[in-house]
């Protein structure tokens, strides 16, 4: 009795979904802001780079919530792979077993 080897081949099919999970991801990691020289900067360049800083944090967490639905994203395509994957298994399995 034959059983298809199942094990060798789902790697490469995870490789190759999560590839394409992560081609839908659209995530853009935004410009670090320039921080200015505290020895030789005026009130009005650190409050500028404040109100820049302030700006980049919310981008930064825009785009960390970006990445972590990215990732959920990426584990529900592979979950999804791996359940088809077992069950074409599953029936080649049924199907080699009982002709």
């Amino acid at each position: 009795m034959w059983r298809f080897p199942g094990v060798l081949l789902l790697p490469v099919l995870l490789l190759l979904t999560a590839g394409q999970a992560f081609a839908l991801c659209n995530c853009y990691l935004p410009e670090k802001p320039v921080i200015p020289d505290g020895q030789s900067a005026s009130n009005e360049q650190i409050q500028f780079a404040r109100n820049k800083l302030v700006a980049y944090q919310e981008k930064m967490q825009s785009y960390t919530q970006c990445l972590e639905q990215c990732i959920v994203d990426a584990a529900d395509t592979e979950n999804a792979v791996v359940n088809e994957w077992n069950q074409t298994v599953e029936s080649f399995n049924r199907r080699v077993v009982n002709p």
